[in-house]
């Protein structure tokens, strides 16, 4: 098992963060490690999403917590498994949101990847505050179009 924590302030108010981190199938857009998720738009508790992950693996992501400030999200692939935990705090300044971002790997790739924890939650905690930048559509479609045969953008 490997943990790696990490706290950063971002420019967003916690309901824009909340509702970025409640986009399941957006997630592939600002986390590094999700080429596709699919399922339900809104997460919810329990509902398991089908998961391609980079270096080809498949699996699954759950979401295990969902509270106003507590998100747990949960996934595994062939020899690993992870929970990310993120904790959102409004801050004194308006519109901004401490956040606090916990990986917890298991398995050997935990262990063959145990070097990328350490900057794992500072990549992540970037790449959010990127996305909270990004104002959300009015029309309800993905902010960015992904290629349905690589996962990437255009």
């Amino acid at each position: 098992m490997t943990i790696a924590s990490l706290s950063a302030i971002i420019d967003s108010p916690v309901a824009r963060v909340h509702d970025i981190l409640l986009d399941a199938p957006e997630l592939p857009d600002w986390n590094p490690a999700f080429v596709r998720v699919e399922g339900p738009a809104r997460a919810t508790t329990g509902v398991e999403y089908r998961l391609d992950a980079i270096r080809g693996l498949h699996g699954t992501l759950t979401y295990t917590r969902i509270d106003s400030d507590t998100i747990t999200i949960s996934w595994q692939v062939p020899g690993l498994s992870e929970t990310g935990q993120w904790q959102l705090s409004p801050q004194p300044v308006r519109q901004q949101t401490r956040v606090t971002h916990t990986v917890e790997r298991h398995g050997p790739l935990a262990a063959l990847l145990g070097h990328a924890l350490d900057t794992l939650p500072r990549l992540r905690l970037e790449r959010l505050a990127e996305r909270t930048a990004v104002p959300p559509p009015a029309d309800g479609q993905p902010v960015q179009e992904r290629h349905a045969d690589t996962g990437t953008t255009p």
